[in-house]
């Protein structure tokens, strides 16, 4: 993360706007139209250079004085109506969560190091018990023959590991958005896992079905470094470019922790705002902050914005995960809208040295949005002139409430399907 990189909204993208953010800022705005596979944002944005993304009304900004953007902001006759400091966000998966502990929790090495074990050499059945792993079955997919034929799915993470044999034959688009690193290969695995869940079919090795919108267009952007964490900016640029081409739904299993009663904020409100009128579903990880029974944390961002679909993680048992963020700043915004299965979930994952197999359990918010997404695909197929607002209004209405789980856990329930 770049300490003095903001990020400013801009009232509108007028010619006369953009010159006055020149003159105002003594930088040269390009628009992201202009970019290209060999002219990237990364490589432009520094003290004296800035990035339009021409789709929100997004421009950032590095090297520039808080304070003179406060008096823009406070200027009526600027175009600047909000900024805001760049900030980091990480995979919203639990392994994500161990490392942070990690690093900050010495006292708890062993402890920590003991669960990530656990996690991550869970046993995964070599020899299938049901033909649908049971998050699919949770939400209906044995009871549907939509696809999501058609449907251009984004998936906003660690990128994907293109080799993965269950994607063979697949034509998959894709882009990087951090510098040095592909968007084809995926040395973290978290987005080819996510990736799975939402767009896969079915294990190479068994037969049995993992993933949801098996027919949809896979889209990758690379917006999380190969260790799992990335920027705002690097997401900004990642959705401008999704709503460029036109992507339906953009899928982000990723979360930045916020505070008891800290707003929402302003930038990802318009975004996602921006996004809807575009025709564009943002469908976010509400994070894994919580300790419950005891300590339930508050929706991380972006997904505590109205405009983004915000999404909670159940177990098989259909209660909620114990690291699954609520509901507790309503006031100030940062409800949940839905939950989807999101513990002990199975999906593609790189082969990686020593390992004998494609696949791994995960657990996380991050596993329950990318079942949100693909579902969401195949509502559009289903349903093809509705607008992404009505798909939105639509996983809520068809979602299953589920007996003494609150609203502020769960939101308007389990997602399922239409038969």
């Amino acid at each position: 993360m770049k300490q003095n990189r903001y990020i400013v909204l801009l009232k509108d993208q007028h010619k006369s706007s953009i010159q006055s953010v020149e003159r105002e800022f003594s930088v040269s705005v390009t628009s992201s139209e202009l970019l290209s596979k060999d002219n990237r944002s990364y490589n432009i944005i520094d003290s004296k250079n800035a990035v339009l993304y021409k789709n929100l009304g997004v421009v950032v900004v590095d090297d520039m004085d808080e304070q003179q953007l406060t008096l823009s902001v406070k200027d009526t006759k600027s175009p600047v109506i909000w900024f805001e400091k760049e900030r980091d966000f990480f995979a919203a998966d639990e392994i994500t969560l161990i490392n942070e502990l990690k690093t900050a929790v010495d006292q708890l090495k062993t402890k920590i190091t003991e669960l990530e074990n656990f996690i991550l050499h869970k046993p995964i059945p070599q020899q299938p018990v049901i033909e649908w792993q049971w998050g699919l079955k949770a939400i209906g997919m044995d009871k549907t023959l939509f696809t999501g034929k058609g449907i251009d799915v984004c998936i906003l993470d660690t990128g994907f590991d293109i080799s993965h044999p269950d994607f063979t034959g697949r034509t998959i688009e894709g882009k990087s958005f951090i510098q040095g690193e592909d968007w084809d290969k995926d040395p973290n695995g978290h987005g080819t896992h996510c990736a799975g869940v939402a767009c896969g079919n079915v294990r190479n090795d068994t037969g049995v079905r993992y993933g949801i919108a098996k027919d949809c267009n896979l889209k990758i952007g690379k917006v999380l470094s190969n260790s799992g964490n990335g920027t705002t900016s690097s997401i900004i640029d990642a959705i401008d470019w999704a709503i460029t081409k036109k992507f339906r739904i953009i899928s982000m299993s990723l979360a930045s922790p916020v505070q008891i009663n800290e707003k929402p904020s302003v930038l990802f409100e318009t975004v996602g705002t921006r996004a809807l009128e575009n025709n564009v579903l943002i469908i976010a990880a509400a994070g894994n902050d919580s300790q419950r029974p005891s300590l339930p944390a508050p929706v991380s961002a972006p997904a505590n914005s109205l405009s983004i679909m915000a999404v909670a993680a159940i177990d098989n048992q259909m209660k909620v995960a114990r690291f699954s963020n609520a509901g507790i700043n309503a006031s100030t915004g940062g409800n949940i809208n839905v939950c989807a299965p999101g513990v002990d979930i199975l999906s593609s994952y790189p082969r990686k040295s020593g390992s004998t197999t494609d696949y791994k359990l995960l657990s996380g918010t991050s596993m329950a949005t990318p079942h949100v997404s693909g579902l969401a695909a195949l509502y559009m197929e289903q349903f093809p002139d509705l607008s992404a607002r009505q798909v939105w209004e639509l996983l809520e209405t068809k979602a299953k409430q589920i007996e003494n789980l609150p609203y502020r856990d769960i939101g308007k329930g389990l997602i399922q399907t239409i038969h």
